[in-house]
Parts: C-alpha cells; sequence; structure tokens
C-alpha cells in the first residue's frame, strides 16, 4: 500500500492546494494521503484565518484521508524546525511511503542537490555565510550568496519560498536516512506572497486572507472548490472567523509591559540584543504594523519578526524548543481529523507509529508521557489564546481542545 504525506496549512483551502492533492495522488498512484498540518497558528508567525477543525473538514473533504496536527512550537518555526519536525512525523508513523511538496522549480534533482549541499557546510560555506552575516545580511540571504558561490544559479532558488521548505523536507529526509521517497510538482500560477486575485481561477491564500480582510467574501468563491467555499462561509455566519492578527494586538501589549527585557531574550528566536528593540518598541508604538516596522532590519524580515512576536504571545521560550529538539521533536501523533471510509488507515498508524496515536484529548493522561504532556499543554494554552478573540462571544469559551470532536466526514 502507498500512502502519500503532505505538509500543509490550508489557510484557507484554495484551488492550488486542490490541484496539488490531486496530482500527488496521480503521479505517485497514492492509495490514500495522510496531510499534517500548522494548528491555530502559522508558520508566517500569524494566526490562522480559520481554525484548525475547520481547515481540517475542508481538507478532508478536497481529498485527504487523516489530517494530523504539527505542533504549534514548530508550526510557529523557521523553516528549518518546520519542515524537520513534520517530515521526523511522517518517518515515525511507519506508514508513509512518499511525500509530496510545492516548489517554484518544480524538479526533484537540483533541489535534493543543493539539499546535500547544505548538509555538508564546507568550511568555504561557513566563512562565506559568516562573512555576510557581520554585513548584516539576514540568514536566508547569507545561505543564499554563500550557496550560489558553490552551486551557480542556486541563489535565485533560494529566494522563493517554497523552495525553500523544499529543500527543508529534503534535508529532513536525509538527515533521517528516510526510506520516504520524495515527490514535488511544480507551485501554478499565482506568487506566494501575491495578495491580488489575479488569474482566472488560482489565487495564493495570501490573496484569499486579504480579501475576507477587506469583507470581500464573494469574490474568492472561483478560487476555492466549493465545497471549502461553503465552509469558510458558514464559519464567518457562525463568527468562529476570520482571525486577523491585530485583534492580539492589546494582548501583547499586555504580554510585553510584564517583560523585562533579560525575560524576553528567553523567548524563542530572539537573538543578539534584539530583545532591547522589541522593549523599546512598545514604548512608543501601538499598532502591530508599526510595531514589526520599528523593530525590523536588514537581518530581521518581516515574517521573522512576527515569528518572534507570537512566541512572545504564546509564550514558546528557547528552553522548551531545545528540549523538544533534544529528545525526539514530536512525541505523539494528534489525529485532527479522517474519513471514515478510510478509517483502516487510522487502524494502520495505530499499529505502526512508533510514537503513541492521540484522538481522545479526555484520555492524554493515559496515553502520554509527563514529555507528551507538557507539550500539549503548550497546544491547549494556544489554542485558548487563539479563541479569545472570536467575532461571536460564545466561541470564546477555553478548552476547546477537549470539547472539540476529531472532524469525520463520510462523503467524498
Amino acid at each position: 500500500m502507498k500512502i502519500l504525506g503532505i505538509i500543509a496549512e490550508y489557510n484557507p483551502f484554495h484551488n492550488g492546494h486542490n490541484y496539488q492533492i490531486q496530482k500527488a495522488k496521480q503521479i505517485t498512484n497514492a492509495d490514500a494521503i495522510v496531510v499534517i498540518m500548522s494548528g491555530n497558528f502559522v508558520q508566517r508567525g500569524e494566526p490562522a484565518i480559520l481554525d484548525k477543525w475547520t481547515r481540517t473538514h475542508m481538507a478532508l473533504c478536497s481529498g485527504a484521508d487523516i489530517v494530523i496536527e504539527l505542533p504549534v512550537i514548530y508550526a510557529t518555526a523557521s523553516a528549518e524546525y518546520f519542515a524537520y519536525a513534520a517530515v521526523k512525523l511522517f518517518h515515525d508513523m511507519g506508514i508513509i511511503t512518499d511525500i509530496c511538496f510545492g516548489s517554484e522549480l518544480g524538479e526533484i534533482v537540483p533541489l535534493q542537490q543543493i539539499a546535500k549541499l547544505l548538509l555538508q557546510e564546507t568550511e568555504q560555506f561557513r566563512n562565506i555565510l559568516k562573512q555576510q552575516l557581520q554585513n548584516g545580511v539576514s540568514y536566508a540571504s547569507a545561505r543564499a550568496i554563500a550557496l550560489s558561490k558553490i552551486y551557480p544559479n542556486s541563489e535565485a532558488l533560494l529566494s522563493q519560498p517554497n523552495n525553500i521548505l523544499a529543500i527543508e523536507y529534503l534535508k529532513a529526509l536525509l538527515k533521517l536516512d528516510s526510506h520516504i521517497s520524495p515527490h514535488t510538482i511544480a507551485r501554478k500560477n499565482s506568487d506566494y506572497n501575491s495578495i491580488t486575485l489575479s488569474h482566472q481561477n488560482m489565487a495564493s491564500a495570501s490573496a484569499l486572507r486579504n480579501a475576507i480582510a477587506q469583507n470581500n467574501i464573494k469574490q474568492i468563491s472561483h478560487y476555492m472548490p466549493s465545497e471549502c467555499y461553503n465552509i469558510l462561509c458558514e464559519s464567518i455566519l457562525q463568527g468562529k472567523a476570520p482571525i486577523f492578527w491585530e485583534q492580539f494586538t492589546p494582548a501583547l501589549h499586555y504580554c510585553i509591559r510584564n517583560k523585562t527585557p533579560e525575560e524576553i531574550k528567553n523567548i524563542f528566536e530572539v537573538t543578539e540584543g534584539l530583545e532591547n528593540r522589541i522593549y523599546k518598541a512598545f514604548h512608543t508604538q501601538y499598532e502591530l504594523k508599526d510595531i514589526i516596522y520599528f523593530i525590523k532590519t536588514k537581518r530581521y524580515t518581516q515574517t521573522h519578526i512576527q515569528r518572534i512576536l507570537l512566541h512572545i504571545l504564546l509564550q514558546i521560550q528557547k528552553k522548551e524548543i531545545l528540549y523538544f529538539n533534544d529528545t525526539g521533536y514530536c512525541p505523539y501523533i494528534r489525529v485532527l481529523g479522517f474519513r471514515r471510509k478510510q478509517q483502516h488507515i487510522l487502524s494502520l498508524l495505530k499499529k505502526q507509529s512508533s510514537l503513541p496515536l492521540l484522538t481522545n484529548l479526555k484520555q492524554y493522561q493515559t496515553i502520554l508521557d509527563k514529555k507528551g504532556q507538557y507539550l500539549l499543554s503548550l497546544e491547549t494554552k494556544s489554542t485558548d489564546i487563539y479563541f479569545m478573540v472570536s467575532p461571536n462571544k460564545i466561541y470564546r469559551r477555553i478548552h476547546q481542545d477537549f470539547i472539540q470532536p476529531m472532524v469525520m466526514i463520510s462523503s467524498v
């Protein structure tokens, strides 16, 4: 049996995602698809516009058979941590035969060559990287420049977000010496960061979120599978969505004003005196965009700053990341939803996985060890924070991780 793994955020699910699922299933001849998906907060350093159960429902209606949650500490981390944690989860499941991901390039061999070079990190590479960082260049840009000196034409590849993630997935497979076969599909039409609805039926998730923020909901119907669009509209009508970063600004101010620069220094991804710059930003800046602009430098991109601010909001500390990294990354597999007619895949996962399978959080104490329980507590805390800004107050109640059941659908 061939079981395909896909790593995603589906923020929200659109026609490009649908194309990837169908194309990936075609090129791999997969019998089933397991998706690892970010929860309520995503890798760009933002809250997801729709909660994780709503996005799980979209994925299951569009071809996914099982949706697994990527723990929040990795879902909101840089590309390297994000990719490695997700790929290792697939590796530890013991049932995944193939993995497929999008890229701007659409060719696997050049990406594999770059992944191998980045893992080797020759002395020449390290010296160039160090020099670029000393010049104030961001890490991503410095790495691209260093690599281009060794591998011509690679700098352009490393300037594109999907290529960067693809390379990190391949690096993770090499590190794990994994049996999982990688495949890549060229991203169609719309640019990843585009905020305009330009193509006939393809648009980036950024463009869809921008349209939702401007209350142009009807305009995006052609860019999403009809069932997903209906799920989106229902979620908005009920007052579960949309959720935006700006809504958390008062809470973020509270977090900063209750901390010293030394305490901010302990937050994940805060480095080299950045804690002082962050602390000063909140003295005079009050809107999120102004706070980010104040902190941002040539070396620290907007996305990087957003992730740091999100880590402050969620209280994700360096010591926690180091602890889980040193002890095997994710200590459990949490199922957010599945299709009933593929329930046998869930049974196979439970049998083959080297990690405990979590389907009912009410039983977590009998299923998880102390390490697993601690990571789950970080997850449930982040969920409580996410829902405190729900448009409809009825959805602001706490402990929703323990209230919400797995998403199960019979259709498709």
